[in-house]
């Protein structure tokens, strides 16, 4: 393994951005960024968007796992990134709150999931092959962005999520219910391919 690419919302820290509420406010009824995108009140929506996120960010708990999962992967030499929908300012939050470091952060300020520009581009920068990357998230995005960068796609699966796998036909090629889960898996993987 030479890259694991990371979702946030979701997969690193719990979920919990009103995304009915924003939807409610902004007259959205389908995917919020791909309306806002669409609409000529652009600015003035992202900014409501953001605030909604800003305040999610202060709010929000990190996974039981998370920090002793991104040490083993710095241990063996593992690229890591994190792509988000999120703004770059509910970003920083979340990274300062919970001591999060990576070597690279995508935001939709950077491109919008399930764009796989940003993993392609990262992928021939640090050598990473197709086999040696994977994609960690819970939603359809985060599938749809592996499958789109012809990757291995590790998904993140909970009672909040769960039908995600049938509603949206979901293949991954990994799913983990906790990170210390996913933590043995990918030692053992990391020790096999010395």
């Amino acid at each position: 393994m030479r890259l694991v690419v990371f979702d946030l919302d979701g997969t690193l820290v719990e979920f919990n951005i009103p995304v009915e509420r924003i939807k409610s406010l902004l007259g959205i009824r389908g995917s919020i960024l791909e309306e806002i995108m669409r609409s000529e009140n652009a600015p003035e929506m992202l900014q409501i968007l953001e605030r909604h996120e800003v305040e999610s960010a202060r709010n929000s708990r990190l996974y039981p796992g998370v920090r002793e999962f991104l040490e083993l992967l710095g241990e063996h030499g593992v690229v890591t990134a994190l792509y988000t929908r999120n703004s770059w300012k509910s970003v920083r939050i979340n990274l300062k709150k919970h001591r999060l470091s990576f070597d690279y952060v995508f935001t939709r300020e950077d491109d919008v999931k399930p764009s796989p520009l940003p993993v392609l581009h990262l992928m021939e920068e640090v050598n990473a092959g197709r086999n040696d990357t994977a994609m960690v998230g819970d939603y359809l995005f985060d599938y749809q962005t592996a499958r789109n960068a012809g990757i291995q796609f590790w998904m993140h699966v909970n009672e909040r999520n769960r039908d995600f796998l049938d509603r949206f036909s979901i293949r991954p090629d990994l799913t983990f219910s906790s990170f210390y889960e996913l933590s043995g898996i990918v030692r053992r993987m990391l020790n096999g391919s010395r």
